[in-house]
């Protein structure tokens, strides 16, 4: 026992002073943390995670100035007549709208019939399916039978349907259609004066009248809507709901 602790002193003088204390390990909190804070930095931005987030947030602030304008572009482009009225679609025009802008050919005469040529005559159109519906044809056929009556009155009949030209000629001289008849084949004028979407068909219009003056509509009826739904109406009725003045 007693040679075991003279062993144990001499290995104990055989070390030099301060060699334990330099081997214990040093630690200097605040330069450690000075040191792995710009890798904690680094490694954030790597992460795809961080990276979805910084585009989400730069998305977001684009869209709040592009978006609201993209969706009024979009709210603006539908049906600016029955919006700007305040009417149902295919409802038509209340009296003292302004009337809308158009230009279209006498499919018989090629003369150009528009809003300024009209403007200075009291101009009844008469916004129909056309061809596809008989009864129509033969309204216009009846309106051109009390023209005497129309034209005291100072008023000159313009028909429109979505028929291409020459189909439309084939079916005036068939019914002996003279007054003037405007080829609406791409619908322009008829949704100009919402006439489309209340009729048999939705792309096509009902039996739609308009009275247009100076630059104004002083009556409009459809009487393919109730109370009326007929495709036919007997001119002396037309004539009596006409407006004087």
């Amino acid at each position: 026992m007693n040679a075991k602790k003279a062993e144990t002193g001499r290995r104990a003088a055989a070390v030099p002073p301060g060699r334990n204390r330099a081997r214990r390990p040093v630690t200097r909190p605040d330069a450690s943390r000075r040191r792995r804070s710009p890798s904690r930095r680094q490694s954030l931005w790597r992460s795809p995670k961080a990276t979805l987030l910084a585009l989400g947030v730069v998305a977001v602030f684009v869209l709040s100035f592009v978006l609201p304008s993209v969706l009024g572009s979009t709210q603006t482009s539908g049906s600016k007549t029955a919006s700007a009225t305040g009417l149902e679609k295919g409802a038509g025009l209340r009296a003292g709208a302004a009337v809308p802008a158009f230009s279209g050919r006498d499919v018989l005469t090629g003369k150009a019939i528009s809003s300024k040529s009209v403007y200075e005559h009291k101009t009844l159109l008469f916004f129909s399916e056309g061809v596809s519906c008989q009864a129509c044809l033969v309204q216009i056929q009846g309106l051109q039978k009390v023209g005497a009556e129309l034209h005291a009155r100072g008023i000159q009949l313009v028909s429109i349907t979505p028929d291409p030209p020459g189909v439309l000629r084939q079916a005036m001289a068939e019914y002996g259609i003279t007054t003037p008849v405007i080829s609406d084949t791409s619908l322009t004028m008829s949704k100009a004066f919402n006439t489309l979407g209340l009729g048999m068909h939705a792309d096509t219009p009902g039996h739609a009248f308009a009275l247009i003056y100076h630059g104004r509509v002083l009556w409009y009826r459809d009487y393919w809507l109730a109370p009326y739904q007929t495709m036919y109406v007997p001119p002396e009725t037309l004539l009596a709901a006409i407006p004087h003045g």
